[in-house]
């Protein structure tokens, strides 16, 4: 009787390890990762919505261009003029066609024109992203 007993606990205490063991290990693998994952895409798509603005062309100039914020991820913005700043590795976009690549200069005189809407992706006054809708 007693060598049943201590054979039922050894092989609870083996089914339990088992499960702990397979369980941990899932853990570990999947589920972690998952998380970390998860936070780090929650911050990146709060940032980018913060960086994002909407809002009309008043002026254009070399290297610059100024706009009225109609939308944006910061509401503090919204309804003031920000002048933003392009280099060659802002992107510019019309519709669904890239006029540039990185490392490629535009002209932003030919494409942007006061009056015109436009959405921009900017930090700190610098444009990384510059679209409009296709005419």
């Amino acid at each position: 009787m007693r060598k049943q007993i201590v054979a039922i606990l050894i092989a609870g205490s083996l089914l339990i390890g088992i499960f702990l063991g397979a369980f941990g290990m899932y853990y570990v693998k999947f589920i972690a990762p998952y998380k970390k994952v998860q936070a780090i895409v929650q911050k990146q798509q709060k940032e980018l919505e913060r960086s994002v603005r909407s809002g009309e062309v008043l002026d254009v100039k070399p290297g610059e261009f100024t706009m009225r914020v109609e939308s944006s991820g910061e509401s503090s913005l919204i309804g003031k003029e920000l002048v933003v700043k392009v280099d060659d590795q802002t992107t510019f976009q019309a519709g669904m066609n890239l006029l540039n690549k990185p490392g490629e200069a535009v002209d932003m005189s030919e494409y942007l024109k006061p009056g015109q809407k436009v959405d921009v992706m900017e930090r700190d006054g610098l444009a990384a992203a510059v679209h409009w809708s296709a005419q």
